[in-house]
């Protein structure tokens, strides 16, 4: 494995290793940086979340310090959601492709884990806005969390959506499209982003109404203040539509329902030492190398295909 250069300070900190259990990469390492940490003196709580489900309160995470989460940005979303029940910092290492929000690879663990765990005068925290979405149909509602984004979308037969808009009790626009998206600054560089919203730097409070797909092209997206309240209902016709948070935690909607997000009392704590400033060279860096990424693994397969047609 490694050998961690920590100095264990007068109070003895607890770290929770949070871990995606169906992967091998993850699982091995958690299996090994447990007893690692161990022996620095450290107490060490290792916690399987393989399963996305309505998180609650952890009582493994009562006391602890610290979460290291292992795996890539899904990972980390999840991980955040159940860590702010116990406004638990994290350091995410990367075990995923693009990584936008972890803090370390896993090479790096050897000569700058410490830094986190002695919280070094380097180290500073990055709070993430999240939402909270009430999602009401059928004479009952369900409360949900989210680190990136709501989405309310049309189900599996591609026919488009109708989806009113109300901003603070009162109503902007009835949009026709495959759905609509409503983000943190941290969603902006997710499913907002694939669909071509803007980028907001992490520290921006504000959310962002992003149509997916919109009929008309007059139908942009809004950037909100952040104490905004949001009141969506979509309209199906003949079939379900989808509600998700954050790509996750997902349900079947009726023609109807209505969704109502706003600004959640709980946050999401990153450890960094990284600049604030950085996310504009790490959003170029993460895009150049996912493009190149791309364009490689086509170009693979394409070698592939004409090797087979020859």
């Amino acid at each position: 494995m490694f050998a961690l250069s920590c100095r264990l300070e007068m109070v003895l900190k607890t770290i929770a290793i949070l871990y995606q259990g169906r992967k091998q990469d993850t699982r091995s390492f958690a299996s090994q940086l447990v007893p690692n940490l161990r022996q620095q003196g450290y107490e060490v709580r290792s916690i399987d979340i393989r399963t996305e489900g309505d998180e609650q309160p952890d009582s493994k995470l009562e006391g602890c310090d610290l979460a290291l989460v292992l795996g890539g940005d899904g990972t980390l979303v999840h991980a955040a959601r159940i860590c702010s029940f116990a406004d638990l910092p994290i350091v995410g290492i990367n075990f995923g492709r693009v990584g936008f929000l972890s803090e370390l690879e896993p090479d790096e663990l050897p000569t700058h884990l410490h830094y986190y765990l002695e919280r070094d005068s380097s180290v500073w925290v990055d709070e993430r806005t999240m939402l909270q979405a009430m999602l009401t149909q059928d004479g009952q509602s369900e409360e949900f969390l989210a680190l990136n984004d709501i989405v309310i979308a049309r189900g599996t037969w591609p026919r488009v959506v109708r989806v009113q808009v109300w901003v603070d009790d009162n109503y902007y626009n009835t949009t026709t499209a495959d759905g609509m998206i409503l983000c943190t600054a941290t969603g902006s560089t997710a499913y907002n982003m694939a669909v071509g919203g803007p980028l907001l730097h992490p520290q921006v409070q504000s959310t962002v109404l992003t149509p997916i797909a919109p009929h008309l092209n007059s139908n942009r997206s809004l950037i909100l203040q952040p104490e905004a309240h949001v009141k969506l209902r979509i309209s199906t016709g003949t079939q379900d539509g989808v509600f998700s948070a954050d790509g996750q935690r997902n349900r079947e909607v009726k023609d109807g329902a209505i969704v109502t997000v706003k600004k959640s009392p709980r946050v999401t704590r990153f450890l960094r030492r990284r600049p604030p400033t950085s996310f504009y060279q790490i959003i170029n860096d993460k895009l150049k190398n996912d493009s190149t990424q791309e364009i490689e693994h086509s170009g693979k397969e394409e070698a592939v295909e004409h090797h087979h047609a020859t």
